[in-house]
């Protein structure tokens, strides 16, 4: 006779099961605790689980200690009833157990029949000539089924997850992401860490699908994601926002279409992003002609948001983006291989209708540039709506589309224009950058001051700034920088359309060496401002000099990406 464990036989005789205090073994601090071992053939005890689904029937207890085993892969998604959510102090706590020389767990939830790439060179290995990648599959066989997310917290508070590997692939594009934290009238919801977590191999969007119910930029690796219940505006749909969210010492690798990033449906307000871009303004554009003025009073940001000394690599899409939110900081994370298959605009890291982001101390080079006109590859934008966004000590090299983006080239979707106002791009190192060094796409008000350019390679142009002829307009002081074209080709400025009007572009107290056009200098489309430019010979700079001196004076090599002492192997 086959024996059940107390567990198993509880999960069949009712929906669900608790974790209590009082049910569970409890670690040395009290918590209750609930071990996973997916590769087991039977539970070992009643608190071992050995599979997602009986995984997902229970319900858990603030304090709880949810442990997968290392070296074992879950497949599936791990979905938590909605209900169980930590209290402060007691959060619950998603990590692992066993021998640290056997890998991490693994939660699945795409193709079970996969082959391995723990060091990369297979996925790496099918990159283009150019750079650019097409998505690379480890799928070998695929059963057609996708799963949202390998980790889906649906309406759930204080939760902490720690040092796993999760994967999504798929043969076929599909509605995938990494980890999805999700909020759903709920109010607001609070305290979420991420940290050590490795998701790669998600295979998501590369644009929208008409049949799909979710935008291509709702896919990928890291996705906190506020949604409305409900086609219409009704009273039963309560403002809700992320509160106190961390994502650190993670690793986002091969994922599409985005690599981290929030979003909200309680976004609508004057001046922000086009609200007509979510549910349930989305493809009804009566709903924003009648009651605009509900529409306008509908913006709910999140709070204490941190993106911090993550490693973001061959994404499809964009790098990270915050979208409403307030005071968020994106700092020290290590950006590369960005923008490498979707044909929709992107950029490295950037905000879009939020308020005082500050993005400090993040490397982000070789994103990528779809030969679009004009285009993105940034590695920063201050996009829609953004107010007082800051962009400081960063270092950007080698990124095909360029240094700085400022894109308020649309509007509200209630009848305002939507632009960037308030930006501050200071103390910044721009090496090698592409296509031009500051793209204006829609500026209200903007300051680029006491950034270092350097440009040492022949072929590279890339004018001093560059308008693209949006028809937006494009204000923006530019002052007390230093630009360095080694070979003396450098250039001041480009006009998509020469005919339109530059003159809100100001130029004050800059040095530029190896910029020998000088009648550029002197023509209709530069405006200096209230303190002289100097154009100097190329063989003036000591570039040498000159990088030192600014990666002391920001002390950049001690706050940048740094890998995780003690991370657990892939």
């Amino acid at each position: 006779m086959i024996r059940l464990s107390a567990l198993l036989l509880s999960l069949l005789l009712s929906p669900f099961s608790i974790v209590s205090a009082t049910a569970a073994p409890k670690s040395p601090s009290g918590a209750p605790v609930v071990h996973v071992d997916c590769a087991s053939a039977a539970a070992g005890n009643q608190h071992t689980v050995t599979s997602l689904d009986a995984l997902n029937a229970m319900q858990f207890a603030p304090g709880t200690r949810i442990l997968f085993k290392r070296g074992v892969t879950c497949h599936g998604s791990f979905a938590p009833r909605a209900g169980s959510s930590g209290r402060p102090g007691a959060p619950i706590v998603v990590s692992s157990y066993g021998d640290k020389a056997a890998g991490r767990a693994v939660i699945a939830a795409g193709c079970r029949d996969a082959v391995t790439d723990p060091g990369q060179a297979l996925t790496t290995g099918a990159r283009m000539a150019r750079g650019i990648s097409p998505y690379r599959s480890l799928c070998r066989g695929d059963g057609g089924a996708v799963n949202r997310a390998a980790i889906h917290l649906y309406n759930v508070q204080q939760w902490e997850i720690d040092g796993l590997e999760l994967t999504n692939d798929g043969l076929g594009e599909g509605e995938r992401v990494g980890l999805l934290v999700q909020l759903e009238d709920f109010g607001t919801g609070s305290h979420y860490r991420v940290r050590d977590v490795y998701v790669h191999h998600v295979r998501g969007q590369l644009a929208d699908a008409p049949a799909s119910r979710h935008v291509y930029k709702e896919t990928g690796g890291i996705l906190f994601n506020v949604t409305r219940h409900g086609e219409q505006p009704s009273k039963k749909q309560q403002p809700t926002r992320f509160d106190d969210v961390l994502v650190e010492d993670s690793e986002i690798f091969h994922v599409d279409a985005i690599g981290l990033s929030n979003r909200s449906a309680w976004m609508c307000r004057a001046g922000g992003a086009p609200c007509g871009d979510y549910p349930p303004y989305k493809g009804n554009k009566a709903l924003l002609a009648e009651p605009a003025a509900q529409a306008s009073g509908e913006f709910f940001p999140s709070t204490r948001v941190v993106f911090r000394n993550n490693h973001i690599h061959d994404i499809g899409g964009d790098g990270i983006v915050v979208r409403t939110a307030v005071q968020p900081k994106v700092e020290a994370n290590l950006l590369h291989d960005i923008w490498m298959r979707t044909p929709g605009n992107s950029a490295g890291a950037w905000a879009i209708n939020t308020d005082g982001a500050l993005f400090q101390y993040n490397e982000v080079h070789h994103v990528r540039f779809q030969d679009k006109d004009p285009g993105d590859g940034m590695a920063f934008d201050a996009d829609l709506g953004t107010r007082d966004t800051r962009i400081v000590a960063n270092y950007s090299h080698d990124n095909d589309g360029g240094f700085m983006l400022f894109c308020g080239c649309g509007d509200d979707g209630i009848g305002h224009p939507a632009q960037a106002s308030g930006t501050v791009v200071e103390n910044n190192l721009s090496v090698n950058d592409g296509r031009r060094i500051i793209m204006f796409a829609g500026s209200a008000s903007a300051l680029v001051r006491r950034n270092l350019v350097v440009n040492l390679a022949p072929h590279l142009v890339s004018p001093a700034a560059e308008n693209s002829g949006m028809g937006s307009k494009n204000a923006g002081e530019i002052r007390d920088n230093t630009f360095v074209h080694v070979t003396g080709k450098g250039t001041l400025f480009r006009a998509v359309k020469p005919e339109l009007r530059h003159d809100d572009i100001r130029w004050s107290g800059n040095r530029f060496y190896g910029y020998d056009g000088t009648a550029e200098f002197k023509g209709g489309q530069f405006f200096e401002g209230d303190t002289p430019n100097q154009v100097l010979p190329a063989a003036g700079a000591d570039t040498a000099a000159l990088l030192r001196q600014w990666f002391v004076a920001t002390d950049f090599d001690a706050k940048r990406y740094r890998r995780p002492a003690g991370a657990v192997p892939r």
